[in-house]
């Protein structure tokens, strides 16, 4: 486990910091797509399903029985819809058609 720097360390590492060649080095790290940190952003299967439907938040939440927030923290991932809600998003994405017409 790492620890934090003291005043003294932090000023002594930043003084010999060159941050033109950090610079240019992250650059050339960037043009040979060799990046020293990816980030890969994946739609979840909620966003998947809204977006399928084409359907707003608030219209989508709605035909769930869900709050608004609910469905913003489950398309980010911040939280699990329940067995029945994960049913029926599956369903969405089947046949967005079929859900909107027979549940909106």
């Amino acid at each position: 486990m790492s620890r934090l720097l003291s005043d003294k360390e932090l000023e002594a590492r930043e003084a010999k910091r060159d941050l033109n060649v950090e610079l240019l080095e992250g650059v050339k790290q960037m043009l040979a797509n060799d990046a020293a940190r990816k980030t890969v952003i994946t739609e979840t299967d909620v966003a998947l399903a809204r977006r399928k439907s084409e359907l707003t938040q608030d219209q989508f939440a709605k035909i769930l029985g869900i709050s608004k927030r609910t469905l913003e923290s489950w398309e980010q991932g911040a939280r699990r819809p329940s067995g029945a809600a994960q049913s029926l998003i599956k369903l969405f994405i089947l046949d967005p058609q079929f859900v909107r017409d027979h549940l909106a």
